[in-house]
C-alpha cells in the first residue's frame, strides 16, 4: 500500500537547513526536538516531496534512521558553523548535475508544521512562473527557509553574494534575497501554524500546542473473503504506525462488504474482528477505526464503527444514524439505525464520528462540533453512479465549512472488476481543511493518506467564521 501522494514534476529536490544548537534553546539542538512524537526535522523530511533531499547539518545519533526512511543524504557545511547562506551553497552544490531550470525546495529543519500540499504549491507555482515562492508567515514576514527556488537563479543569487575570496561565511539569507526584483518573488499565505519555526522557547510552546496527532486514512479494498480483509487490515495498521500515525481510519464496512450478509458477518465475526482491532492497537501503540456490523434483536444489524485504543482507551462504537434509502438503495431493510452521537479525545485532540450517508446530513456535523469535535472522521463505502464523485467532494467540503472542522474521510478502493451494484467504494479518500479546501485526496487504488492535524488552522477558523456560535435553532413547522 503506497503512502505517497502524486508527485510534482516540478521538484527535484530539497535542501532543509538543520545545523548547529539554539543559545535560545539552552543549546539544544532545535532540529531535534520532539513534535508530536517526531523530531521537528523528521517531520519537515516527512512533509518534504519525495525525492533527493539533503539535510545540511550534523547527522548525530538519528542521521542513520532518517537518511534510511527519507531517503536523506546529510552534510556539513564548510567550514563547520559558517552560517545559514555557507549552509545552502553546500547543499546545492549537492545537486550540480541539475539543470538550472529545476526547482529546489529551500526549507528550514525547524519548521515542524510544514505541510505536503503546502510545498508541492510552492515548487508547482515556481515551475510554472519561473519566480521564487516563499512562504509568508501569519503575521506577514517571509519565511527564507519556506521557499522554492528555480536553481538557476538560486545559483546566481549566491554567486553574486559570495566573498571576494571565496565562500559564505557568516552571510545571512537576507543578502541573497536581496539579489531578487520585485517581480521575482511571489507569496503564498501559511495556514494555521505551517509558518512558525521554533527559534525561542515561546515559539516552540505555540508549535507544540499546534501540533495534533498525526491521522493515517487506509483506503484498502475489502475482500468477500474475511481472511483476506484481515491480511490487508493488518498490513495497513502496520504501515500507518511505521509511518509515525497515531490513528488509522479504515472504511465503513471493513468487517464485509455490502451486497454479503451483513447479519451473518456480524454474528459469526464481529466479535473476533473487534478483538483483532484491539490487538493491532496494543501491538502497534496507536487508535484503531474501522466499520463493522452488530447484531440487533429485530434481525438486522447496527452499521457500526468500531474505534480502539491502546490499553482500552479509547473503547467506542458508533452506530450509524442516517440510512441509505436512495438512488434505488434500501440500507433500513437489513439495518437498524443508531441514535448517539460519539467523540473522544486523544493528544489533546476531539474527534466526531459520523459515517457515510450521514455526510448528507449537516446538522449531525455541527452538532459534533458545539460537543467540541476539531474533527471527524467519516468512514465510507461510497456508491458508484453518475454525479457521485461530485457529490462526495462537495459534501465532504460543505460538512467541514458548515462545522469549521477538518474532515478526514476513508473510502474504500473499489474492485478492478466488481460489476454488481452494492456500495463497494469509489476511493477518493480525502482531508478537507476547515475552511473547505481539500487539502490531500486519493485516487481510485488502495493507498494511505497521512495528515498532520494543525490546531491552530481549525482555531483561525472559527475565529474567521464564527458559524458556530451565530447558529439560531429555527422554529418547526
Amino acid at each position: 500500500m503506497s503512502s505517497e501522494l502524486p508527485e510534482t514534476s516540478a521538484t527535484v529536490a530539497a535542501v532543509i537547513l538543520a545545523g548547529g544548537a539554539s543559545s535560545r534553546l539552552g543549546g539544544t539542538d532545535k532540529t531535534r526536538l520532539p513534535i508530536a512524537g517526531a523530531t521537528a526535522l523528521e517531520r519537515v523530511l516527512r512533509a518534504a516531496p519525495h525525492g533527493r533531499r539533503i539535510v545540511v547539518g550534523p547527522s548525530g545519533e538519528d542521521g542513520g534512521d532518517l537518511a534510511t526512511r527519507h531517503g536523506a543524504r546529510f552534510v556539513l557545511e564548510d567550514p563547520p558553523r559558517s552560517g545559514p547562506l555557507a549552509a545552502l551553497a553546500r547543499g546545492v552544490a549537492e545537486f550540480s548535475e541539475g539543470p538550472d531550470s529545476a526547482t529546489v525546495l529551500v526549507l528550514g529543519g525547524d519548521m515542524p508544521m510544514l505541510r505536503p500540499e503546502t510545498l508541492r504549491s510552492l515548487a508547482t507555482r515556481s515551475a510554472e512562473t519561473g519566480q521564487v515562492v516563499a512562504l509568508e508567515a501569519e503575521d506577514g514576514h517571509l519565511q527564507f527557509l519556506g521557499a522554492a527556488w528555480p536553481l538557476g537563479r538560486l545559483r546566481a543569487a549566491l554567486a553574486a553574494v559570495e566573498h571576494e575570496k571565496g565562500g559564505w561565511a557568516d552571510l545571512s539569507l537576507r543578502r541573497l534575497y536581496a539579489q531578487l526584483d520585485q517581480d521575482e518573488l511571489s507569496t503564498l499565505r501559511a495556514l494555521g501554524a505551517e509558518g512558525a519555526d521554533i527559534d525561542t522557547p515561546d515559539a516552540l510552546a505555540q508549535v507544540r500546542r499546534a501540533a495534533g496527532p498525526r491521522i493515517a486514512l487506509a483506503q484498502i479494498e475489502v475482500s468477500e473473503d474475511l481472511e483476506t480483509t484481515v491480511e490487508i487490515v493488518r498490513l495497513a495498521v502496520a504501515e500507518a504506525a511505521e509511518q509515525g500515525a497515531h490513528l488509522v481510519l479504515l472504511p465503513e464496512a471493513t468487517l464485509t462488504p455490502f451486497g454479503t450478509d451483513l447479519r451473518a458477518a456480524a454474528l459469526a465475526h464481529h466479535d473476533a474482528f473487534a478483538q483483532l482491532l484491539q490487538e493491532l492497537a496494543e501491538e502497534h501503540e496507536l487508535v484503531v477505526v474501522a466499520g463493522s456490523f452488530t447484531p440487533t434483536e429485530d434481525g438486522r444489524v447496527h452499521n457500526t464503527v468500531i474505534v480502539r485504543g491502546p490499553h482500552g482507551e479509547p473503547h467506542l462504537e458508533y452506530r450509524k444514524i442516517h440510512l441509505f434509502d436512495a438512488f434505488g438503495a434500501d440500507e433500513s431493510r437489513t439495518v437498524a439505525p443508531g441514535s448517539e452521537l460519539v467523540t473522544f479525545d486523544l493528544h489533546g485532540t476531539r474527534f466526531g464520528i459520523a459515517t457515510c450517508y450521514d455526510v448528507r446530513f449537516p446538522e449531525q456535523f455541527t452538532a459534533l462540533a458545539r460537543r467540541g469535535a476539531q474533527a471527524i472522521l467519516l468512514p465510507l463505502a461510497w456508491a458508484e453512479g453518475p454525479g457521485k464523485r461530485e457529490q462526495l467532494q462537495l459534501l465532504l467540503r460543505a460538512r467541514a465549512l458548515d462545522s469549521t472542522t477538518v474532515v478526514l474521510a476513508a473510502d474504500q478502493a473499489p474492485p478492478e472488476d466488481y460489476t454488481g451494484k452494492a456500495a463497494r467504494g469509489i476511493g477518493r479518500s480525502a482531508a478537507v481543511g476547515p475552511l473547505g479546501a481539500i487539502r490531500q485526496e486519493l485516487g481510485r487504488e488502495p493507498g494511505l493518506l497521512l495528515v498532520d492535524l494543525d490546531l491552530d488552522e481549525i482555531d483561525a477558523a472559527r475565529a474567521a467564521l464564527p458559524v458556530l456560535e451565530h447558529h439560531v435553532d429555527l422554529p418547526r413547522g
